[in-house]
């Protein structure tokens, strides 16, 4: 999937996460991605993230270039009560001593099935409820590529 080693170099020990660059219709996206990716960095513990640039050993950069939202499962009125979410960007991890990707990938893609919860009433809730609940999923995913190299 990306380009990185199996392990980080022992350098490394904090990021900065850039926020996201949004280039999808779903406004929020970027803040939701970048934010469920730091609170995933944390908790693994092994590439802290802070929020000074300047003291980071390296620097995580994400480019959202799409984001579609597709129903697959529906039910006996024709309702959806299954969405599939894709998420498709570019993502750079750079050491900063270097000025060298870590982890590179031109074609990051992530894709989660959301079953809808009868709490959401219309089209808009539950697209905005399917991308909420994908931005777990989706920094486990990224975290678990970069720090293991796949």
């Amino acid at each position: 999937m990306g380009t990185g080693s199996s392990a980080l170099p022992a350098t490394v020990k904090t990021v900065y996460v850039a926020q996201f660059v949004n280039d999808t219709t779903v406004v929020g996206l970027e803040q939701r991605l970048t934010d469920a990716v730091i609170r995933e960095l944390s908790a693994r513990g092994r590439l802290k993230p802070v929020s000074d640039r300047s003291a980071a050993d390296s620097e995580l950069a994400g480019h959202l270039t799409s984001c579609n939202v597709s129903p697959v499962r529906f039910d006996a009125n024709g309702i959806a009560v299954e969405y599939q979410v894709t998420v498709t960007g570019k993502l750079v991890l750079t050491e900063k001593a270097t000025d060298k990707p870590i982890f590179a990938e031109p074609a990051y893609l992530f894709r989660q099935p959301y079953t809808v919860p009868s709490s959401a009433s219309s089209y808009y809730d539950r697209e905005r409820e399917a991308i909420d609940a994908m931005a777990r999923p989706f920094a486990q995913n990224l975290v678990t590529t970069i720090l293991e190299g796949f």
